[in-house]
């Protein structure tokens, strides 16, 4: 990816970014903006008003000097910091101790930490890239990001950026200073809400299998069996469908009574321990109760992982069953490979991803709360789909943060974070996990988190339906924004 390649790509998600989560004025002040992308040496030679972002210094991924700044009502967090420039008249604002630009005496505005390598490494992955560490399951684990160790998993840094970026040119063109506010530029955050159907029953042969091994487990180590799992295999053979397909109706429910709307991926195909347990049949009673005009979307089987013909086959089938086109999706496990499975995804027809996540923290895997169009590195160009990185994960929320409220302050935290820079929060909830008694430290917590959100005044629903009310982009190019 040539210096040209990054610096365009970079340039089209802020736009994007802005034209998405920031009011019309904001793209007014951006373009009001003389902004440029240069080497180091240029951006110092400038002698008039303008932002250089230096594109030629190399990022480390593992975070090098991180601080914080104030902004809005919240703080942001930098990594990466670049030394004052040499020779005299550069000064640091807002401050030395926490410098967020540097400015000479002409105007000339550089930013005090890596803007442009930190945001182009998180979009591209190039943790990934760099370590080719993977779980069993192929995948890669947010504990192997550097990142992790150093406690930046949850810190949107390209929004942060862009919220930066955004105030400094409308403190330019209102008061001739740089600004560390969002001056109501910010529009509210957005819930993207989907629902992973992985189970539609649970009294297949695999779950059943699970809760009878976690009832003898114990004894290998010489504790008493955990019997309550016989409870739980016993009500789920007697009524299979309650907490499981059975809950997709007060998904629905919950979600009309915020006025939200979400999408809900079935998975289907190859059955086995890590495969569609619940067979196809039982869909088609299933959507029933999603209303008419949601998303249906695809959840990747396990076994489509590098065999797009297996996902071809998938869908094909899900088309045939739902009787509509599927243009959203995401990966079951989440086992999912930006190298090559973007490619394999455009290739059936998907338009929306939300497969970019951690199984084992929440947090921004790209470094993003929003949305972007990845870089793929074969046509040189982005990828003609729309991805969401998923943020939270109900199973790994709850694993986390056992205590429910601990669950729902967290959610509430990020959302109050990004009403004050601007993003949208990708939030995943699976049927068994809303109100089912076997998994305690989940119940109630759905259905509090969008009560609220409601209250905080954040708005939710699918991600098709987020880029389709976006009436204001219509400057970008339409990649991943299907017709309609």
């Amino acid at each position: 990816m040539g210096n040209d390649e990054r610096t365009d790509f970079l340039w089209r998600q802020l736009l994007l970014h802005t034209r998405l989560f920031f009011a019309s004025e904001a793209q007014k002040f951006i373009h009001g903006t003389e902004i440029v992308f240069l080497p180091l040496e240029a951006c110092l030679g400038l002698k008039k008003p303008a932002i250089a972002i230096p594109n030629d210094l190399s990022a480390s991924l593992q975070p090098i000097n991180a601080y914080a700044v104030r902004f809005n009502n919240t703080h942001l967090t930098l990594w990466n910091r670049i030394p004052r420039p040499p020779g005299v008249g550069w000064r640091a604002l807002p401050d030395d101790n926490s410098p967020v630009w540097y400015q000479n005496p002409k105007g000339t505005l550089i930013p005090a930490w890596n803007f442009f390598g930190n945001l182009v490494s998180l979009l591209t992955l190039a943790e990934e890239e760099e370590n080719t560490s993977r779980d069993p399951h192929g995948r890669f684990l947010a504990s192997m990001s550097p990142r992790c160790n150093a406690g930046l998993l949850k810190v949107p840094a390209f929004n942060e950026a862009v919220a930066l970026l955004v105030a400094a040119c409308h403190g330019l063109n209102t008061k001739g200073v740089p600004s560390f506010s969002s001056g109501g530029l910010v529009k509210p955050p957005t819930l993207i809400l989907s629902h992973d159907l992985d189970l539609l029953r649970g009294n297949d042969i695999w779950t059943q299998g699970v809760r009878l091994y976690r009832t003898v487990r114990p004894i290998l180590d010489g504790r008493p069996p955990a019997m309550v799992n016989l409870r739980w295999l016993l009500a789920n053979q007697l009524h299979p469908l309650r907490y499981y397909s059975g809950e997709v109706a007060s998904m629905v429910s919950m979600e009309k009574e915020s006025g939200y709307n979400s999408s809900f991926y079935f998975l289907n195909g190859h059955g086995g321990r890590f495969g569609a347990r619940s067979g196809s049949r039982i869909i088609a009673d299933v959507l029933r109760h999603i209303p008419e005009g949601w998303e249906i979307g695809v959840h990747y089987n396990y076994d489509t992982f590098r065999r797009e013909e297996k996902l071809r086959r998938q869908v094909q089938d899900l088309k045939r069953i739902v009787g509509r086109e599927l243009v959203s999706g995401r990966a079951h496990y989440l086992r999912f490979d930006h190298r090559w499975s973007f490619d394999t995804i455009v290739q059936n027809g998907i338009a929306y991803d939300e497969s970019l996540g951690y199984p084992d923290r929440i947090g921004y895997r790209c470094g993003l709360a929003g949305c972007f169009t990845p870089f793929n590195k074969n046509s040189k160009a982005s990828s003609p789909v729309m991805e969401f990185p998923l943020a939270v994960m109900d199973v790994v929320l709850a694993n986390q943060y056992p205590d429910p409220s601990g669950q729902i302050e967290t959610v509430q935290r990020m959302l109050q974070h990004l009403s004050q820079i601007g993003g949208s929060l990708t939030l995943n909830f699976h049927s068994g996990r809303i109100s089912n008694p076997e998994f305690p430290e989940a119940v109630g917590v759905y259905e509090n988190i969008l009560k609220e959100a409601r209250r905080i005044g954040v708005s939710g629903m699918s991600a098709s339906a987020f880029l389709r009310q976006c009436k204001d982009c219509t400057e970008i190019p339409r990649v991943g924004f299907p017709a309609g």
